[in-house]
């Protein structure tokens, strides 16, 4: 008797293995999967308010631009306080240029390319 209890015990603890890691797997699968990060060095084509286009080594790449995107320049952060102590907003245009060097993390979000990070390394005059 103890010897089929401990059977049916086993038995049901083997069937409820596979239901108790689905349950954990839910929760992981609900959240999209992470955005694969991708690095570009090249010289600033085009620049736009929303949009930045860089000429790479074998490339043109047009990327979008929002408010989640980083811009790192010489000088970024003081102009962005004087244009804030004047009530006026940053666009990239004020620190972006034709002609700089630039180093882009992007994200690829379907067909378009989502710029988080615009890093200006070298600044025409």
């Amino acid at each position: 008797m103890k010897r089929v209890l401990s059977v049916f015990v086993a038995g049901l603890a083997i069937l409820a293995l596979p239901s108790i890691t689905l349950a954990g797997r839910t929760g992981a699968q609900a959240k999209p999967p992470a955005e694969k990060t991708i690095r570009t060095t090249g010289t600033v084509a085009a620049v736009a308010p929303d949009s930045l286009t860089i000429k790479a080594k074998s490339e043109s790449i047009t990327l979008t631009i929002d408010k989640e995107t980083e811009v790192i320049a010489k000088g970024a952060t003081t102009k962005t306080l004087e244009l804030k102590q004047e009530g006026k907003g940053t666009k990239l245009t004020d620190f972006v240029k034709v002609g700089d060097g630039v180093t882009v993390a992007y994200h690829e979000r379907g067909a378009t390319k989502h710029a988080a990070t615009i890093n200006v390394t070298t600044q025409v005059k």
